[in-house]
């Protein structure tokens, strides 16, 4: 007899922080989780099988970017066929397999997890009109976040949505106990790649003008131009295992990313959990649900010098304010909130 599954995913390539959700969920519920490859994009460990506690098919090893498309697609058509499931989760329509699939399989099984934010996704036009035919093909949408729901908004979906509140569960070292109160200077901290779409440029500028304490972590090509921007209050340290990120969170006050484009911002996370207030850009996917509304740090617009600028000083001169609300967030029940949104279903 065949294993019937609550849930089917289909998905790029199992990121870390992926595959601690569908743990979490496959406590409570029966899974099958469809990995096409792995990405250039994401770090995963080469032994990821140890940390699963699911059932799982990975379709390829070689990058999800030099795939097969003729030949995934009939893999994912072969086995999803043989399949019992109640529902079938695509994660994102950026793959033309997925959205293939979704006309193949039947629509009241269908749900979509949406990543991307209505800032940087068109809802008008020709890509307006492909992006709602594919989401007549579904019955239920997981967007993230409130500026992902919007796309579903705008588009009029006739089906149910539900808003899972992050992009997976980000691993959790061990916090090291410290405490922090307003110190004399603030030590400012930026993690992530080193490229055009994180608008370091921006940082930059603005610290070189204030001579504030900013240290840059990451890799990335625009590593050597950025070098030579900065001025020498301005630290670069290169790339950071992420088991030893808690030991640089430790040593800064407040955490910034000033994206022009980020579709979530995990990473906005990990400072938070690490106890940094932080600043974002209104840019940045998860600036509602993780900044705004816990009042865990400032959103200033997007690109804005000035509103940087005035950022920094609210920031400095409410910090305990800050500080108290990100000492009080709590992941467990964020987390929690993730897992029980698929489950919702059931």
């Amino acid at each position: 007899m065949k294993k019937k599954y609550d849930f089917v995913f289909v998905t790029n390539c199992p990121a870390f922080y992926k595959i601690n959700l569908f743990n979490e969920i496959a406590r409570k519920a029966q899974i099958m989780v469809v990995f096409v490859g792995v990405s250039k994009e994401v770090v995963i460990d080469e032994n990821f099988s140890s940390m699963v506690c699911f059932d799982y098919i990975q379709l390829s090893k070689i990058a999800v970017e030099k795939r097969n498309r003729l030949k995934i697609l009939k893999q994912l058509f072969d086995i999803i066929r043989l399949l019992k499931y109640q529902y079938i989760i695509y994660d994102g329509y950026e793959l033309i397999e997925f959205i293939f699939m979704m006309f193949v399989t039947h629509k009241e099984k269908n749900c979509l997890i949406c990543e991307s934010s209505i800032n940087e996704s068109r809802t008008t036009g020709m890509i307006g009109f492909i992006k709602k035919a594919i989401f007549k093909r579904i019955s239920v949408a997981f967007p993230c976040g409130e500026l992902h729901a919007k796309i579903f908004k705008e588009l009029d979906f006739k089906g149910r949505i539900v808003k899972t509140f992050g992009v997976g569960i980000f691993n959790k070292l061990p916090k090291r106990g410290y405490e922090k109160k307003n110190p004399l200077s603030y030590k400012y901290l930026y993690v992530g790649r080193l490229v055009a779409v994180k608008n370091i440029e921006l940082l930059i500028h603005v610290f070189n003008k204030n001579g504030r304490e900013l240290t840059i972590v990451g890799t990335g090509e625009l590593e050597a131009e950025l070098k030579t921007m900065a001025n020498s209050n301005i630290t670069f340290l290169g790339f950071i295992p992420n088991r030893k990120l808690p030991q640089v969170y430790e040593h800064h006050d407040i955490f910034i990313l000033p994206s022009k484009s980020e579709t979530w911002g995990l990473v906005v996370e990990e400072a938070i959990y690490n106890g940094l207030p932080v600043i974002v850009s209104d840019a940045v996917g998860c600036y509602i649900e993780m900044v705004k509304l816990p009042k865990t740090g400032i959103v200033f617009k997007n690109e804005s010098q000035t509103g940087l600028e005035e950022a920094l000083e609210c920031i400095e001169n409410n910090f305990q304010f800050y500080r108290n609300n990100v000492m009080n967030y709590s992941f467990e029940y964020r987390d929690n909130m993730q897992v029980c949104s698929y489950l919702s279903l059931l």
